[in-house]
């Protein structure tokens, strides 16, 4: 019975091993693998860490583009407002323009009349001297003050 006994002691034993160098081998295997994960896990963490920095700066990037979205809209007001105060302007410039003008037309029309009157003037006050020396033969010079009336009359109108 020792020779049956012995060959299940060396068949277990056999078996034990095989099961042994099995079981060293995968977890030989499986250290490996755990290993090989473990820095794929590692350089994934980083990459998170970099891209979680990143993401970080998202929320910052939109505010800025908030506001520059907000300050763009505000310049595209003001520049459609001094568009339109331009264009009042130039309104503005053509209605001075054309008041100018007529200023300009008005102050020659006065000028050549006040020459005329001014003319009209010095052949009165002549017209006056003559007569003048005329009465001043002929009645004794008693038309003479109302020869004085008209001609400040005259001068009165004028102005």
């Amino acid at each position: 019975m020792a020779t049956g006994k012995v060959k299940i002691f060396a068949t277990t034993t056999a078996f034990f091993a095989v099961f042994a160098i099995i079981f060293f081998t995968l977890s030989i295997a499986s250290i490996g693998k755990f290993t090989a994960q473990q820095k794929r896990v590692h350089h994934m963490e980083q990459q998170i860490l970099a891209g979680k920095a990143e993401i970080l700066k998202v929320p910052e990037m939109i505010g800025k583009l908030r506001v520059s979205d907000k300050q763009k809209g505000q310049l595209e007001m003001q520049v459609a407002e001094l568009t339109e105060a331009g264009e009042e302007f130039d309104e503005t410039i053509a209605d001075l323009q054309k008041e100018l003008t007529i200023v300009t037309v008005a102050k020659l029309v006065l000028e050549v009349d006040k020459a005329g009157y001014t003319k009209n003037l010095i052949e009165a006050r002549q017209a006056v001297a003559e007569l003048r020396e005329e009465m001043a033969t002929n009645d004794g010079g008693v038309r003479i003050d109302e020869l004085d009336e008209i001609e400040e009359t005259l001068i009165e109108s004028s102005h």
